[in-house]
């Protein structure tokens, strides 16, 4: 069995990383050993255990972002949400790294995740990102995954004006509606699409 600190490492946080060190001191050696009823509630644990033993002086804004992905991607494994990728780039989405990508076996098709721990204007870039996935994979969806707060209640009565694009839905994953997500994702097949050439047709040299 692969230790903890392995799979850790496979989600591209090596052993000098700071979020990797501060994962392991702060929240857990072990993320499979925690024992939490729901996913919501294992994102609710390990979050608050960072934000109770690390000290303030060392949680910076990059810092709290890293480890929210890093709680986010550590839950995904937990509950079989595999291959999954990681600061991840998509074939002819230019410029736009994914926090998590997950491929759809059926239709084929990618789910963008974008995580932040503070939605501000940064939801405007999340929704940015998402029309372009859309934009080369029609059926294509995407998720923006937050904490609770007032921002992500404003994020979601923009979503349901109309006055997002690309984004399917805003979810605070401290609450049972990531539990819902959690749930739905694990219906669905995900595989490794593999390598997509970019120009096919009968080549003449």
């Amino acid at each position: 069995m692969a230790k903890s600190s392995d799979i850790l490492i496979s989600t591209h946080i090596c052993k000098r990383n700071k979020t990797y060190q501060a994962f392991i001191n702060y929240i857990s050696t072990d993320f499979r050993t925690i024992k939490t009823a729901t996913p919501h509630d294992y994102v609710k644990h390990c979050w608050n255990n960072y934000e109770t033993n690390c000290p303030k002086a060392e949680r910076t804004q990059s810092l709290n972002g890293k480890i929210f992905e890093t709680i986010i991607a550590s839950c995904l494994y937990r509950e079989g949400i595999l291959p999954m990728f990681l600061q991840a780039k998509v074939t002819f989405v230019p410029n736009v790294d994914f926090d998590i990508v997950l491929f759809k076996e059926e239709k084929r098709s990618p789910i963008g995740i974008s995580i932040k721990t503070s939605l501000r204007e940064r939801y405007k870039q999340a929704d940015l990102e998402a029309v372009a996935l859309k934009y080369v994979h029609r059926n294509a969806e995407n998720y923006l995954i937050s904490l609770q707060s007032s921002e992500v209640d404003t994020v979601k009565q923009k979503l349901n004006d109309g006055s997002l694009l690309g984004l399917n839905r805003i979810i605070a994953a401290d609450t049972s509606e990531f539990d819902d997500l959690i749930s739905e994702l694990k219906t669905k097949t995900f595989i490794n699409p593999g390598e997509v050439p970019i120009i096919t047709g009968t080549l003449i040299k």
